[in-house]
């Protein structure tokens, strides 16, 4: 083969290779999906607490979900975070929710984020008066096969708001 020949041949492949099909880039995840999709389930853990729903929380959570309570309790798996619950709510007389807000998101992938929120609510410990508490909580976030973002890891660092602090969102 002569070498003009086998230059022809390359350049062939050349423009073969460069007219070919680059593969597409996936559009990046929906942000403001996920931020909806996972604000509709924060938006139902204050419900659940204030009707003292310990399966409602633990529904919030994978099947293999850990819940870390301010007071370092954890519970890992939806039957235990079950029974965390009802055990917290034997020592509550009342819990009223109040705002919660994401104050970050981090979208890791269509199906994963994590979340830095708060939330504030008033709490009445059986025979105490009522304490007005802010609940920052971090949250790993992963969504099911019905499209549903479910609770797979969240730590809480809840305490008592003192008089003087404002209330930041």
């Amino acid at each position: 083969m002569s070498i003009s020949r086998i230059a022809q041949l390359t350049v062939f492949a050349a423009l073969a290779a460069a007219c070919a099909q680059q593969p597409v880039t996936p559009p990046p995840p929906d942000e403001g999906a996920i931020r909806a999709g996972i604000s509709a389930r924060l938006a139902k853990f204050g419900p659940a607490m204030a009707a003292k729903d310990a399966a409602g929380v633990a529904s919030l959570f994978t099947e293999d979900g850990t819940w870390i309570l301010p007071d370092a309790s954890t519970f890992t798996g939806r039957n235990n975070i079950e029974a965390g619950a009802k055990n917290f709510f034997t020592t509550m007389e009342t819990l009223v929710p109040g705002e919660t807000a994401i104050d970050k998101l981090i979208v890791v992938s269509d199906a994963e984020a994590v979340t830095f929120s708060h939330g504030d609510y008033t709490q009445t410990e059986k025979g105490k008066s009522p304490v007005k508490h802010m609940n920052p909580f971090a949250d790993l976030w992963k969504k099911s096969t019905d499209g549903t973002w479910l609770i797979a890891y969240e730590v809480n660092a809840d305490g008592p708001v003192p008089a003087s602090a404002a209330m930041k969102p």
